[in-house]
């Protein structure tokens, strides 16, 4: 289990629950899931990434990745949840017109790809990476947690729907259900949604909690006093959303990984600089383009051309030195452009090796869109922010779309 304040954890907890009535007649309380990462978040110390949209909710500095889950279990000692959705997969036709031990096995690897992926980028470790768990029985809630693995593809066997092994592809009839030998898991065709089976004995690590049978009347005893913040200066706050970047343009820009004009990734620039003629190069030679669009809209946001700043990556505390360079300050990049290269390349690509980006590359084809439709990433987001007098970049990977939508909203 991992190591939190269980006293605070059990208080906030109690406190939410006992407002359940606002939202339902059930006896089971209401838990929002969004909560539930906060609570995690502040009750151990971890990195908040729920707002990422990433593999993982949380990360703790001891390289601990995790995934929190929210969800509801009446009699049952297991549900099935949510742990992956392939919707730009899906709609390019990744998972059509094959059987169904072809659909599982890509599904498993697209899953892996993605885990890898965000592990690289967040300096995660797998190997000591979990799920934590809030399960909402009635009267109360249970605290479960199990290893967060990737699938073992090699061992992947079909199941039937009740979760029995079964000689089969064929006999499972409708649905895709399948297990590695750890886990089990189903498939929706429909909507492009991998879920996992968690198991858990509602006996162990039991909380109890009370709902309020007048909520109103504890919200009416808060009016006129300031907001309750927890130990670590974060507000607890029901039901309001938070912005993670601040205001656009100001405290952050977004940059695409591709050409915005082609939706394709140049062959011999960018993220495949290692690729171009000339001289020889290492593979972690790689820019992120700054378009002129953005140049145009916010000319201010980076220093002047050629002036080092301090960037900082997600998988390390350590600032590295960066600039804005090449003619009309169309790149970004570390002073030593490896430092942000084998970042972002491990991401896209997490099969690859530290030592790999110190020598010429092997590749055998330069990095595409599909690639980074493969990670669910197409672009990085940079903010801005001020720590003390001093200023700092901090630059993360952006969901699918992301250039788009900052561009057009």
């Amino acid at each position: 289990m991992i190591q939190r304040n269980e006293e605070q954890y059990e208080t906030l907890l109690r406190s939410i629950a006992s407002l359940s009535g606002l939202f339902s007649q059930s006896e089971t309380p209401y838990i929002d899931s969004r909560f539930v990462e906060k609570l995690f978040v502040v009750t151990t110390g971890a990195r908040d990434l729920g707002r990422d949209d990433k593999s993982f909710d949380a990360h703790l500095n001891t390289g601990v990745g995790v995934g929190v889950k929210t969800f509801v279990a009446g009699a049952a000692r297991h549900s099935y949840e949510k742990i992956a959705e392939f919707t730009d997969l899906g709609n390019k036709g990744h998972f059509k017109n094959v059987s169904k031990r072809e659909l599982v096995r890509r599904v498993a690897n697209a899953r892996n790809i993605r885990v890898e992926s965000n592990a690289k980028e967040y300096g995660v470790d797998l190997a000591q990476s979990v799920y934590h768990c809030l399960v909402r029985i009635p009267g109360g809630a249970v605290v479960h947690e199990e290893p967060y693995e990737l699938i073992d593809i090699k061992n992947i066997r079909p199941l039937l729907k009740n979760g029995k092994p079964t000689p089969s592809w064929g006999a499972m009839g409708d649905g895709v259900y399948f297990t590695d030998g750890r886990s089990k898991y189903k498939f929706n065709v429909a909507k492009n949604v991998l879920y996992k089976r968690f198991h858990f004995d509602p006996e162990v690590n039991n909380i109890k909690l009370a709902i309020h049978p007048d909520p109103l009347s504890l919200l009416d005893e808060l009016v006129g006093r300031k907001p309750r913040r927890s130990n670590m200066g974060i507000a607890i706050s029901l039901g309001m959303d938070d912005t993670p970047f601040g205001v656009k343009g100001v405290d952050y820009v977004v940059l695409p990984l591709y050409s915005p004009k082609t939706k394709k990734v140049h062959e011999k620039s960018g993220i495949n600089q290692w690729n171009a003629g000339g001289r020889k190069r290492k593979l972690g030679e790689v820019y992120v383009s700054i378009p002129s669009e953005v140049r145009r809209s916010y000319p201010a946001f980076f220093p002047p051309q050629d002036t080092h700043f301090d960037l900082q990556l997600p998988n390390s505390s350590t600032m590295h030195k960066a600039k804005v360079c090449q003619e009309g300050g169309k790149a970004l990049m570390t002073e030593r452009n490896i430092e942000l290269g084998r970042w972002l390349l491990s991401v896209i690509d997490p099969a690859t090796k530290a030592e790999d980006f110190e020598l010429p590359p092997t590749r055998n084809r330069p990095y595409a869109y599909e690639d980074l439709v493969a990670i669910g990433s197409d672009s990085v987001i940079i903010s801005r922010q001020k720590v003390g007098r001093t200023t700092k970049y901090v630059v993360s990977f952006g969901p699918l779309g992301s250039f788009e939508d900052f561009m057009q909203g």
